[in-house]
């Protein structure tokens, strides 16, 4: 008798989690780019035995990394193409699921670069970082990497992932509002996903900037607070977080391992989100010191090219959505960053 309520209430689970019921309650876009990814990862094998193809670039990123396009690439830097493995909150783990892939499969794209954004480093979140864990992760490499993960991420991990509607929480107010006015909410929803889901297929990867308003950005003054509440949230205390230090580590030996080029990258920040990293004066492992002083050391330690955008006198552009995620008008700027020192051979 318990196993058949038990098995009823996941079949239950797993029919509210189709997609024709799921955007009844669903407030979150963040699961469609891990959705895709699979497809991403086998239009990218595909690519990669193309006679006379460009060279590619793969860039496992979060967030901060979701809006370049395919048009801008194409145009100003044509030998390349761009095969976007970043996810909303997108850390190193990721990358190390999708890089043992890579090796399996002896998938070798011209070049990797690897996300370096401080807040993963910290073990002291108020919020934690779980998109990952909960969207992008299988049992299997969970299993694998037991140990690198805490006993309540571990009871998470199996709560949603078994039983997805924990993770989404339905809630019957979203639900009214879905089906009022011949159910127009539902309809524009879905509109909304599939436009989407398109878009990250046909930018691979990548969330088109037409998704948004490009000239948008936030004044100064409101990034101020915004970065003051990010700080607390993300950085009020800094204890490393030595499972994300280990999984970095062993991407780069991956990486080395398969004579891939590649290179690390601490994408730009807000001026007032960045002072407050800098200079404000915190608790930390390393004592009472900035959260930069004690992250930055274990990140000179590891063996890879280091792009700090944060810290080059040459990158100018300083427009952002908030204080930690750089506007769309900023996005041609950050992609000649990076495709400036692929070079053009």
């Amino acid at each position: 008798m318990p196993f058949l309520i038990f098995f009823s209430a996941f079949l239950l689970d797993k029919i509210l989690l189709l997609e024709s019921i799921q955007t009844y309650f669903s407030k979150t876009m963040s699961e469609v780019n891990f959705i895709l990814k699979p497809e991403l990862y086998q239009e990218l094998k595909t690519y990669l035995q193309t006679p006379k193809r460009k060279k590619v670039l793969v860039y496992f990123g979060n967030s901060r990394a979701l809006l370049f396009t395919n048009e801008y690439i194409e145009k100003k830097y044509p030998q390349w193409i761009l095969f976007n493995f970043s996810v909303p909150g997108g850390t190193p783990d990721y990358a190390k699921f999708w890089l043992e892939k890579f090796k399996t499969d002896n998938i070798k794209p011209d070049f990797v670069l690897l996300d370096h954004s401080i807040e993963a480093y910290n073990a002291d979140n108020k919020l934690n970082i779980d998109e990952v864990l909960v969207n992008g992760l299988d049992f299997s490499f969970l299993i694998r990497h037991i140990n690198r993960y805490s006993s309540r991420e571990i009871s998470d991990f199996v709560a949603k992932q078994m039983f997805q509607l924990y993770k989404y929480r339905p809630k019957i107010s979203t639900i009214k509002e879905r089906i009022a006015n011949d159910s127009m909410g539902l309809k524009l929803y879905r509109e909304w996903r599939n436009d989407i889901k398109n878009k990250i297929r046909k930018e691979r990867g990548s969330a088109s900037p037409a998704l948004h308003t490009t000239s948008a950005y936030t004044p100064d003054e409101e990034l101020k607070k915004l970065a003051e509440g990010d700080f607390q949230m993300y950085l009020g205390s800094f204890r490393l977080k030595t499972s994300t230090l280990k999984f970095q580590q062993e991407n780069i030996a991956i990486l080395k391992e398969m004579q891939i080029p590649f290179a690390t990258i601490w994408v730009r920040l807000s001026d007032p989100y960045l002072n407050l990293i800098m200079t404000r004066k915190i608790t930390t492992d390393a004592g009472n010191t900035t959260a930069y002083n004690a992250w930055i050391g274990n990140i000179r330690k590891l063996d890879a090219d280091f792009w700090d955008m944060n810290l080059d006198p040459e990158y100018k552009c300083n427009k952002f959505s908030d204080a930690g995620h750089m506007a769309p008008a900023c996005y041609p700027d950050y992609t000649d960053f990076i495709f400036n020192r692929l070079g053009t051979d």
